[in-house]
Parts: structure tokens; C-alpha cells; sequence
């Protein structure tokens, strides 16, 4: 069975259900530790209406209504199962395997259909967010603890913050201060949203 799985046929497949694996333990390990990886990518991925088809498109595949790690962990999944459970049904039914790139592709647009269907219904369970930028706007104001890593201008540290409904955000941080420098445990409160990071300042407990 191990070499049906490591076998040139299911290679990708095995290293799509690999890199969820892999996810996995990362995420219970970093619970573990207070980092959360899920955590650091929870926001949706902005697309700009403007951009028309692409918009389009992202909003089928439910890329737009997701986590993008969630999304990601939902294709991977789907990608290495159904190309493995092809490969097992061709092996049983003519002794063999179709050529490798048939394989990939079918997969791959299978998988999109199904991350597109499947992301939809969980969408629909998760809590609504009326738009990246409003959920960025509840956000400013927040206190928050850096948990990794050491904060300074240009270089953001991971800290967490609760929001209004006590759901963990791991976000980067910087400070706003250009000589500021927050290190690990300091308290900081959210100012503003930049494109990769979030600018803060340094909590004062009156």
C-alpha cells in the first residue's frame, strides 16, 4: 500500500495530502504554544470589483467567502483524494494507470468544483463580515499581546487580539512610533491597517 501512495502516479497527490498533514500538526503545535497558523491568514482575500472576471471567478470558488488557509486546506484535500481514488479504480479496472498530466488536470478541476461548492456551505456557517474593510475598522482600537517575535518599524512580530465576538485574530504587527520596539508579552493596541501588517502603539495601563 505505502508504494501505491509513493508510487510516480500519486506523487502529487500524496504531496497535496502531505502538505495538509503536515498543516495539521503545525497548528496543533502552535495551539500548543499560543500561535495560531489558521490564525494568521483568517482574513478573505480582497478582490476589487473593478477586475471583473477574476472577481467573478473567485467568488464561485468561494476564495472570496473563506479563510484562505481553509480554502487551501479544502483543495489540497480534494486534490489528492480524487487523484488517488482515480488511480486506485484504473489499477483495479484495466491493471494500470492514465498518463500522469490527465490525472493532475481532471483532479484540479475537480477539486476547484467541489472547494467552490463545499467552501460555499462553510462560508455560510461562519460568522458574516460585511467587508474586509469593515471588519478592519472593528478591529482599530483593540488590545492586543505580542506572542512571537520582536516588533519594530518594517519588521512586524505576531501578536493576538480579541474582537467584539472573543474570536482570536493573530495579526502582524509594527509600531507607529518609528523608534518604538515591542517585544514579546508587550501590550499594544491596534491604529491602522496596512497592506501586509497592522500599525500600533504601545498599551499604557492608567
Amino acid at each position: 500500500m505505502l508504494s501505491f501512495f509513493l508510487s510516480d502516479a500519486n506523487f502529487w497527490f500524496s504531496c497535496a495530502l502531505g502538505i495538509v498533514v503536515a498543516l495539521f500538526v503545525m497548528e496543533v503545535v502552535g495551539t500548543l504554544m499560543g500561535v495560531s497558523l489558521l490564525g494568521l491568514a483568517d482574513d478573505q482575500a480582497d478582490f476589487d470589483a473593478a477586475t471583473g472576471n477574476l472577481t467573478a471567478l473567485a467568488s464561485w470558488l468561494s476564495l472570496d467567502r473563506l479563510p484562505l488557509m481553509v480554502w487551501l486546506v479544502i483543495l489540497l484535500t480534494s486534490f489528492g483524494i480524487i487523484g488517488i481514488l482515480t488511480n486506485l479504480v484504473s489499477q483495479s479496472a484495466i491493471g494500470g494507470h492514465f498518463p500522469v498530466f490527465v490525472v493532475v488536470i481532471v483532479a484540479l478541476i475537480a477539486a476547484l468544483i467541489i472547494t467552490g461548492r463545499f467552501g460555499g456551505m462553510i462560508a455560510r456557517m461562519l460568522p458574516k463580515q460585511e467587508s474586509s474593510a469593515t471588519h478592519s475598522e472593528q478591529l482599530v482600537g483593540t488590545v492586543g499581546h505580542i506572542t512571537l517575535g520582536t516588533a519594530r518599524t518594517n519588521n512586524p512580530a505576531e501578536a493576538k487580539f480579541l474582537d467584539a465576538f472573543d474570536q482570536p485574530h493573530y495579526l502582524l504587527v509594527e509600531p507607529i512610533e518609528p523608534e518604538d520596539i515591542f517585544q514579546q508579552g508587550d501590550k499594544v493596541v491596534l491604529i491602522k491597517k496596512q497592506h501586509h501588517s497592522w500599525l500600533a502603539t504601545r498599551y499604557l495601563e492608567l
